[in-house]
This record gives structure tokens, sequence and C-alpha cells, in this order.
């Protein structure tokens, strides 16, 4: 690896971060894991503007831009299965908080200009006081303590025509569902704006709190105006 004027040219894969992508799952075919290993690290390691074309500038000449293309565009893998990977191997690697209490978070957000033809891509805005907006919308779920936050999982909210959409309460379901907590997490509060306050996903909180028994499980959720009471009236006449 040579320095010159503050750009880095990479001749050779680094044995420290080889080592590292050692353990990773066998998800890949071809010389695949080769070209997503060159690909994480260029995202580590370069600045600015990154583009699949820029990495390809400082790579080897063995890997060049249609193969990271040719990466992200095989149908074969599941990004979940390495972004679950990603996400346990960081969660072990920092210390645990001293009342080992753990925060799950969800979040809602957009990816704006993406071509008209992805058929995950969609138009509208989010509220009325939103501008309209096109692009694909995605849910993520987070975990976080101290000064740690960590995407665990993900989903892509799908446009309403779609046979498969589903919405983001659905979504974020599905993704809390699956979620593993660490071992040394003995309580895991859930968090949210009021998107994702309603009853269903506060049942699942109560369910997971009822089956679990290596921890317990809460909710912090702020909750819309619109919500109702038992006895009929929105939280708005309450107030």
């Amino acid at each position: 690896m040579d320095t010159i004027i503050g750009h880095v040219w990479f001749m050779h894969f680094p044995n420290f971060v080889r080592v590292y992508f050692k353990g990773m799952f066998e998800v890949f075919r071809y010389r695949h894991k080769l070209v997503f290993c060159w690909l994480v690290l260029m995202q580590m390691t370069l600045s600015g503007s990154k583009t699949l074309k820029g990495f390809s500038r400082v790579t080897p000449s063995h890997i060049a831009e249609w193969h990271f293309r040719r990466l992200l565009c095989a149908g074969y893998w599941s990004l979940h299965i390495l972004l679950w990977w990603f996400a346990e191997a960081a969660i072990k690697a920092f210390p645990p908080p001293e009342d080992n209490v753990l925060f799950a978070a969800a979040d809602g957000s957009k990816k704006d200009k993406r071509g008209e033809k992805n058929p995950a891509a969609q138009k509208g805005r989010t509220s009325m006081n939103e501008p309209y907006c096109f692009g694909i919308r995605f849910v993520v779920l987070m975990v976080q303590w101290d000064v740690y936050r960590i995407p665990v999982d993900f989903s892509i909210v799908l446009p309403k025509g779609h046979p498969d959409y589903k919405t983001e309460n659905q979504l974020f379901r599905e993704m809390l569902s699956r979620f593993k907590p660490p071992t040394w997490a003995k309580r895991v509060i859930v968090t949210a704006d009021a998107a994702f306050a309603s009853k269903d996903n506060v049942q699942l909180v109560k369910e997971l709190d009822r089956f679990d028994l290596n921890r317990r499980w809460g909710f912090v959720l702020a909750i819309a105006r619109t919500w109702k009471m038992e006895d009929g009236k929105s939280l708005s006449n309450l107030v």
C-alpha cells in the first residue's frame, strides 16, 4: 500500500482485514467474496463522493468497476444475512453498558433520486406538511446504548400497488420478531416515533416480554394526538 499526495493506492488486500472477513458466512459464489471485501474496504478508507468508479481507480487492476456492479446486481445472496453478521460482530466488539439495558429503535426514512424503472420507487409525501418526493422508502431497526448506535435490520417499503406490499408497522413487527438481543441485555426498551405507535406493535412487545425468559421487554413510544383510549376519547381530548 503506497500513499502519494494524499491519495491511497491499494496493491494488495490488507492481511488484518482478510483475517476479519475469514469468518464471514459463505454466501457468495465465484470471486464475489473478494470483490465484496474490497467494496467494504473502500467504503471505510476513502472519503468524499464514494462511487463505484471512484473505488475502481484505487483498487488493483483485477478489481474493476464492472466487478462491483456485477456483485451488487447478483440476486443469489442476501444482504440481510451479511448485515446481521456485521451487527453481531460489532455488538460483541463494544463494551456492554453497566445497567445491561439495550434500546431497540425503529426509524423510517427514504432515499431520493432513483431511476423511475426501479420497482421499489414511489412518489408521495409522508405528511401534509412534507413536500412531495420520489425515491425508495425503507424502515431501519437499530440498537443503541451509551454512545453506540448500530443498525441490525432493514426493510424496503414497496409501493401500495405491489403484490408484496406491507406497511411500515408490519415490516417493523417482522424485524422486531426476528431480532435476537445480545446475551448481556437483561432489558430491552423499544423506542419509536408516533408513526410506529400502533396497538399491534405494543401487543408484540408485550408478547416478547411474556415469552422471553432471559430478559424483560418494554417500550417508550411517541403517541399521536389521534390515539383513542379505552373509553373512545382521543388523546388530544384527554390532554
